[in-house]
């Protein structure tokens, strides 16, 4: 006998869908050609827009998918990302690069972005919110580029998310595989709910 084949479910096609569309658009936007302020601005003005855009998005998404559960689990994820990005900028006093203010450390565009990759991936998986952290990569580059955040800044704010997204987000799968890196040892950590 041959099992019949595994059909995936509505609202895993229409997230998919959904971030390839936006792996799409970051793909087309990185491509920008043009005189070199001009590509400045234009990257400068798509990272503004997809920096609320995604988190939008993915809210949008959850709520058409049913999940209210899930939408307020991203709600809570990007609200404490956001605050806590905030409280960051105001207590570490790090100077931008172009010296405008001292609210470099960690990037809120960057941390926005990475709220909602980190939401999906911590809810539904990493297969899922690939393109996410490619478009939330993009903003973070965009940043850099215009010269108001460092690389560092960018990386912290994706901590900042990705914790926020292990402390409010629920699995939605049983089985959740995470990578585990210590000081001394790489590990994986494996966890079921029944």
């Amino acid at each position: 006998m041959s099992a019949a084949p595994s059909v995936p479910d509505e609202g895993s096609t229409v997230l998919t869908r959904v971030h390839a569309c936006l792996a799409v658009v970051v793909f087309l936007l990185c491509l920008l050609v043009g005189a070199h302020e001009v590509r400045a601005d234009s990257q400068r003005r798509a990272g503004d827009f997809l920096a609320t855009a995604i988190p939008l998005a993915t809210l949008g998404t959850e709520l058409y998918r049913g999940d209210r559960e899930g939408a307020w689990q991203f709600a809570m994820t990007f609200a404490a990302s956001t605050a806590a990005t905030d409280v960051l900028q105001r207590v570490t006093h790090v100077e931008r690069p172009d010296g405008t203010n001292h609210h470099s450390f960690p990037s809120g565009h960057a941390a926005r972005a990475f709220s909602a990759a980190a939401y999906v991936r911590r809810r539904h998986g990493f297969d899922v919110a690939w393109p996410l952290y490619l478009a939330a990569l993009y903003v973070g580059h965009t940043r850099v580029a215009a010269d108001r955040h460092r690389w560092g800044d960018i990386a912290g704010a994706a901590l900042v998310s990705e914790v926020a997204a292990w402390w409010l987000v629920e699995p939605e799968s049983k089985v959740v595989v995470m990578p585990v890196l210590g000081r001394r040892y790489v590990g994986v950590q494996i966890a079921a709910r029944w």
